[in-house]
């Protein structure tokens, strides 16, 4: 019989891979190591739990008795070169296609009863924008930049890239990241792109290539990011519970890395 994965190894293996040391602090007390409060955080955002009812799960399944505020701190202070790696180590190949795109997450998630105190007939809407690439033969988030106020597509596009570790051989992309100059970019770090062309903006000569030689085919594999965000947001809901740009991007990154390490179809109880 084949050996089930724990949720419990792949985060000690996803660490190794990163070179985390065992405590991410050389003066405070060495209490807990660094999988035991990555994997509560996990636990926290799979089953939309707060932090003491986390809390109560380690101490319960895992054996694990920690203070509630030690995860809310421990996620406030990690850093986001300790997020961007655990994310694009979650991925071990080289990606051959990729997609990329934009997404929105709401700051809240008020009660009917609150807008009717508040004599609001339409829903709040206060929007988080965030892009991400994903493996399209994977089907794994592989970075992704997180915005409080509406942004640019395109200059995201080269952040992406930098922050992936994996070659990349092809990235798809729809009508708002066409440019030149991005192609350009892309073509330099040896890598193809595929984006529609604007209509009477054919200027250049990789975009006038895209628009003699467009391959559809190809490009119908972009909505696999819109099926991504699409699971992302059934899973773990449509908005974000922190108020702080620090804290909703651990948040989001949380939630990728969750879904790309599978925890939702794990039995992480044991």
């Amino acid at each position: 019989m084949k050996k089930e994965e724990k949720l419990v190894n792949k985060v000690k293996r996803l660490l190794k891979r990163i070179g985390c040391p065992r405590w991410l602090h050389h003066f405070g007390p060495k209490k807990f190591v660094s999988w035991q409060l990555i994997l509560g955080l996990l636990i926290k955002e799979v089953f939309r739990l707060s932090y003491r009812r986390a809390m109560k799960f380690l101490s319960e399944f895992y054996h694990i008795d920690l203070h509630w505020t030690t995860l809310q701190k421990f996620r406030k202070r990690m850093p986001l070169s300790l997020w961007q790696k655990l994310l694009t180590h979650t991925i071990e190949e080289p990606i051959a296609v990729a997609a990329i795109d934009g997404t929105s997450l709401q700051r809240s998630n008020p009660s009917t009863h609150y807008l009717k105190r508040i004599d609001r007939e339409k829903n709040i809407s206060v929007p988080v924008y965030l892009n991400a690439m994903v493996d399209v033969v994977k089907r794994k988030f592989v970075s992704v930049r997180h915005h409080m106020k509406k942004h640019g597509e395109v200059p995201d596009v080269k952040y992406l890239v930098k922050q992936s570790i994996q070659d990349i051989e092809l990235i798809l992309m729809d009508k708002l990241y066409d440019s030149e100059k991005l192609h350009r970019y892309l073509r330099e770090q040896g890598i193809f792109s595929v984006t529609p062309v604007k209509k009477n903006w054919a200027r250049g000569q990789l975009r006038k290539q895209l628009k003699d030689c467009f391959d559809y085919a190809l490009y119908w594999q972009r909505n696999l990011v819109e099926s991504l965000f699409s699971a992302l947001k059934r899973l773990f809901g449509n908005n974000l519970r922190s108020f702080s740009a620090r804290t909703q991007r651990a948040e989001i990154y949380m939630r990728m890395i969750a879904y790309n390490l599978d925890a939702i179809l794990l039995e992480i109880f044991y």
